[in-house]
């Protein structure tokens, strides 16, 4: 018999510029436990740019626990000296970010701008799934 909650799969996109200095990371679906190997991926793609502006798009998060707090303060230390924004987040999860104090690290914003990329400038989009069913047990984010 079901709970009658419906469940959302979590996804990270990474897009960036062409000359790699401002890159948007689209994070949805239900944040509570998250796909280690898909984290990872997503981690390892910013750290191979010079990432100075990080656009953080959370408007397709249905549910932002522990798990997305964590997740978003680690993304912050890897990326030492990027400005980091937080993009469209639901009142709730704005709550959840101002409680932790991650509005201390990052900018909240409405929306995420859509001149993100600047003007003029085309970007190549490499997107990472992390709805596909899970190679094993999901683990929380590190």
């Amino acid at each position: 018999m079901g709970s009658g909650v419906e469940k959302h799969p979590m996804t990270i996109t990474v897009t960036c510029t062409c000359q790699g200095r401002v890159a948007r990371m689209r994070i949805a679906g239900d944040v509570d436990l998250m796909d280690a190997v898909d984290v990872s991926l997503a981690r390892d793609r910013l750290a191979g740019m010079s990432c100075q502006v990080l656009f953080v798009d959370l408007a397709g998060v249905t549910f932002g626990g522990s798990a997305l707090v964590h997740y978003l303060y680690a993304l912050s230390a890897r990326l030492p000296g990027a400005e980091l924004s937080l993009c469209g987040a639901s009142g709730l999860t704005t709550q959840i970010i101002k409680l932790t104090g991650l509005d201390q690290v990052a900018v909240l914003r409405d929306t995420l701008p859509p001149d993100w990329a600047t003007a003029g400038t085309s970007s190549s989009e490499r997107g990472l799934s992390a709805g596909r069913p899970a190679l094993g047990k999901p683990q929380p984010a590190t």
